[in-house]
Parts: structure tokens; sequence; C-alpha cells
């Protein structure tokens, strides 16, 4: 059953760092509406789309407003050719109107569409919109930010993300491991007494260098593990491009080389067991991933965020190069479901496994739960703790409910 666009509306809210971002309301003429609220973020990728136009937020929506008329009419189940009009009205790199504004309409006319058809949103865009794929759904684990670091944090880390996964039993058990090792990490730093805190995501702020946070990430995970039974996993985030410049990488004053910044991902990951390694090496440098994935990719995911920005076209290179095992999905990098389907197919056609992520300045939508099951995906990003994390958790975590067929990640 179709549904026909009646209306569209965007209108500015507040994301979860008190910066403007946008919610996107579609309504059906058969009465039925969807509502997306759409992330920020704080670090981008320079290959990403435009978040707003250089005019601003205000200018997004006037130029949306104008030219929204395109869309009346439209069946919302039609996915590609709402998406393939956004592209026409935001522009190539959606600089008219915001590849968010886009983002917000794509995923709104996904859940009408749904919606109108008796379906979750999850179950609609994985038996609908990637019918024939052979991607089957799935509950994802939940991998969080424990300490943070880099451009989400000031701090002495540049490393943006040390992050924990637990393999229990389900996804609830998970989540909640998760939140009782942030709950240990601050008990141990009011022990140990200094400066510390939390940064916009949630995550420990401990005052500490790269390697001290990873040694005591690593103690958490230790006694997570011995309290509850469950193997916990360790994952680094380097988001090495925010303290890249000149061929070189910057910790604590301290410059190293290309070859050096390798080594020294190789090593880390060696000896403390980290099995999640995303952006290891700034955004361009296909060749350096595919050094780092040949020494760790069969033992770790190495996952590739600012290197690709869910760019079919740039993930196309990474696999050519064989540049990591992994790939992070954020929708808004790329600016519809369309696209962001291409990539999540491409990957699967090459045996890479997915991660559907979070941004930093979040709002409590939580499609990006039903994207990560959906797709199948190996694990859900989406922080500890904070209202606006949370929400995903739980998302998931009802979803899962659902159904008791889920294959288990």
């Amino acid at each position: 059953m179709g549904c026909e666009i009646a209306d569209v509306s965007v209108r500015k809210i507040l994301d979860s760092r008190c910066g403007f971002t946008v919610e996107v309301l579609v309504k059906g003429k058969d009465g039925n509406a969807a509502l997306t609220r759409v992330p920020n973020s704080t670090s981008t990728g320079e290959h990403e789309v435009c978040a707003y136009p250089e005019d601003g937020i205000d200018a997004g929506i006037e130029r949306f407003a104008r030219a929204k008329e395109r869309l009346i009419g439209y069946d919302a189940g039609d996915q590609a050719g709402v998406d393939s009009t956004l592209k026409s009205i935001g522009g190539k790199r959606y600089e008219e109107i915001g590849g968010n504004i886009a983002t917000g309409v794509s995923i709104s006319s996904a859940k009408l569409a749904a919606k109108s058809n008796g379906l979750e949103l999850y179950d609609y865009v994985n038996s609908v919109l990637m019918k024939g794929s052979g991607i089957v759904s799935g509950i994802p684990r939940p991998i969080g930010n424990l300490i943070g670091g880099g451009a989400h944090t000031h701090s002495n880390m540049s490393i943006q993300e040390i992050l924990i996964s637990p393999k229990g039993k389900n996804f609830m058990s998970n989540a909640y491991a998760n939140g009782q090792a942030h709950k240990k990490l601050g008990e141990e730093l009011g022990r140990r007494g200094g400066a510390y805190g939390v940064n916009v995501e949630g995550a420990w702020n401990t005052g500490l260098s790269d390697i001290e946070n990873v040694r005591l990430a690593h103690k958490v995970a230790d006694t997570v593990k011995g309290e509850f039974g469950i193997e916990v996993e360790l994952g680094i985030d380097f988001a090495a491009s925010e303290y890249h410049e000149s061929g070189r990488y910057t910790y604590s004053g301290k410059e190293i080389s290309r070859e050096e910044q390798i080594d020294f991902v190789n090593k880390l990951a060696q000896e403390f067991g980290i099995r999640y390694i995303e952006d290891p090496v700034e955004e361009n440098d296909f060749e350096g991933f595919a050094k780092i994935n040949e020494a760790l990719g069969k033992s770790a995911l190495v996952v590739g965020d600012d290197i690709y920005t869910t760019d079919p076209e740039r993930l196309r290179e990474g696999i050519k190069k064989q540049s990591s095992n992994a790939v992070l999905i954020k929708v808004n990098q790329i600016g519809t479901l369309s696209d962001t389907i291409e990539v999540v197919k491409l990957a699967n056609m090459n045996k890479m496994k997915t991660v559907v992520s979070h941004r930093s300045r979040d709002t409590y939508d939580s499609f990006i739960a039903h994207l990560a099951v959906a797709f199948g995906s190996e694990y859900i990003k989406c922080g500890i703790v904070g209202g606006e994390r949370v929400s995903k958790l739980n998302e998931v975590a009802r979803i899962e409910g659902l159904r008791k067929e889920f294959q288990w990640k």
C-alpha cells in the first residue's frame, strides 16, 4: 500500500549540545505522519556532504520550503524517487539546503511508508527497501564511548574514543554491563582524585594520557568481566585526521611519522587485545589503512569512518585497496537513505561488516536503532549514558523483544 505525501515541514530545534539542528515532519494523505529529529556532529570528515548551507540553517530551511512542492504527491514508498528529488533540490553536496534537512526528509518518508504499511521501520527497510539484497536483519552489539578525548574533549588524550563492548546473552544485558563499566570507571577516578569529568557524549575525561587511558579501560573491562562472567572487548576510535598535519601525528606534544603511527596502532592493538579499530590513520590514507588491515584484520574490525563518509565511491576505493574490513554508517554523511543502503549493500557484497553510528551532537530520535537491525550490523555505536544515547539502546532492546528469531551477533 502506497502513501502519497501531503506536506513536508522543517523546524529548527536544539541538539544535545544546545546547537541548532532540524526536525522534519512528513504528512501523508492517508492521515499518517512521521517525524525525524536529525543529529549533528562535532568532528566531521572532509568528504561529508554539507550539514547546512554556508549562509546557515535558516537559509536552508527557507530554500527547502520554497522547493518542497516538488515532493508533494510523491509516494513515500518510492524511496529512490524521493531521494533523487532531494538531490535535485539540494545540490551536489546539499549546499543549497544541507544534508541534515535531506536526511530528515529521507528518513521521515521511510517512516511514513512503514507506518502506512503497518510495519516497524527496521522491517520495512530490510524487507521492502532492501528486498533481494541477501542481508539478514539482526540485533547488533552495543559499543560505547567509555573514555573521551580528541575533538570531543578538552583533555590530554589525542585519541577520540576508547570504547567498550560486552559479549553477553542479549542486548539489554550488554547495554547494562556497559553502564556498569562507566560507573566503575567513575568510582576508580574518584579514588584517584584529581580533575575529571564527562564530555559531550557522557564519556569520562580523565586528564590522563592516551596510553594511561587504554590501560585504565583495560582494567575496567577485566573488572566487568570478573563480575558479570562475560567477555568484554575494547575498541579505539583514533579519529586520526583530527591530530594529523603535514604527514605527522601529535600525541601530548610529541610528533610521530606515518610509519610510526601505523606501528603504534598495531602494537597497541596486540598488547591490549583491541578488537575494534576506527580511523587509525588520516582520512585520505587508503594505503595506511590497508597496512593496518593486513596486520590486524583477522583479529579485529578495522573500521573506516572519515575515510568513507558513507559514500559509495569512496568505499569502492577502499575495497579496491583492501583498506578495511568494516565501514561506519551515518546517514547524514551522505544525505539520503537510498545512498546509505547502497553503501550497506556494497559492503555486504564484499564481505565487510557495518557499524551504525550516532553523531556527537545528538537528538532523542532512535531511527539508527532500526537501521542497525535492518542492516544486520555488527555493532551499534551510540554511547553509554545520557538520554539521547540511551533512547537508541532501549529501542534496540525493544526490537529484540518483538521477535525471537533474530540472528544474534
